[in-house]
Formats: C-alpha cells, sequence, structure tokens
C-alpha cells in the first residue's frame, strides 16, 4: 500500500466541505489513516509549498494560508499519490475538470480547497511537519 498526505484548506473548513471532500477521497478507494485539525505557522506553509517561497502571490497565499484552520491527512491505497492528486484536480478552478474536488469546490487560485503531496519525496518532507514519522 502506498500513502499519500493532503490538507484541507482553510475556505474548505470555512465553507464546511470537509465531510463532502472526505467522502470523496474514500469513495474513489483511498483509506484515510489519520487526520488532524491544525492551524498552520509560517515555516509549515513555507515547508508544504517552498516553490512558492518568494513569488510575487506568495504574501497573500500565506495570509490566507494562516487565516483559519486547516486539516492535515494521510491517505493509503494503491498509487495513493497519483490517485489523489488527480481527484484533487489543477490548482486553477477554471482548469479543474468537474468531477475533481477543486472543480467542484475551489473558487480561485489562492482558495481552492485542498493540497496534495506532489512525491515521494515531498510526502515524507509534508508528513515531516505535522506527523511524528516514526508513526507512519
Amino acid at each position: 500500500m502506498d500513502r499519500s498526505f493532503g490538507l484541507l484548506k482553510p475556505d474548505c473548513l470555512k465553507r464546511g466541505f470537509e465531510g463532502e471532500v472526505f467522502k470523496m477521497i474514500e469513495n474513489a478507494g483511498l483509506r484515510i489513516i489519520t487526520s488532524k485539525r491544525v492551524r498552520l505557522t509560517e515555516d509549515q506553509v513555507a515547508g508544504v509549498w517552498p516553490t512558492c517561497v518568494g513569488e510575487p502571490f506568495y504574501q497573500e497565499m500565506l495570509e490566507f494560508s494562516l487565516s483559519g484552520d486547516s486539516i492535515v491527512f494521510i491517505v493509503e491505497g494503491d498509487n495513493a499519490i497519483d490517485r489523489l492528486s488527480d481527484l484533487v484536480g489543477h490548482y486553477d478552478p477554471k482548469i479543474a475538470k468537474k468531477g475533481t474536488i477543486r472543480g467542484r469546490f475551489a473558487t480561485s487560485l489562492t482558495e481552492n480547497i485542498i493540497h496534495s503531496t506532489l512525491n515521494v519525496e515531498t510526502f515524507w518532507e509534508e508528513v515531516a511537519l505535522f506527523f511524528q514519522v516514526s508513526f507512519i
């Protein structure tokens, strides 16, 4: 079994979509093995989106990410990283396919509901920001 990391952003929780998003994930055949509600720190935002640090949009993204609680989670299933990424959809809701989480719930490039890990390397980096790695 493979694992992937995900993060429900503040807009997801503020709009009350966390249950529907988790249901979509489970209906796609991925099992949520752990989750917890967190308030992101600046260091965690930089750790999850390191390639965005210094970009013109980063300050807006940082303020949004710190604006409310998030839920971090780990899913398990065959080819979990690719499957969760496909279900999440494109970061731009105008491009995201209709059946994806972002295609259904996202409203903007910043408020796009969810993040999922890109690959095995970033999985371990992101997990270490929120969970004891020995747990995984």
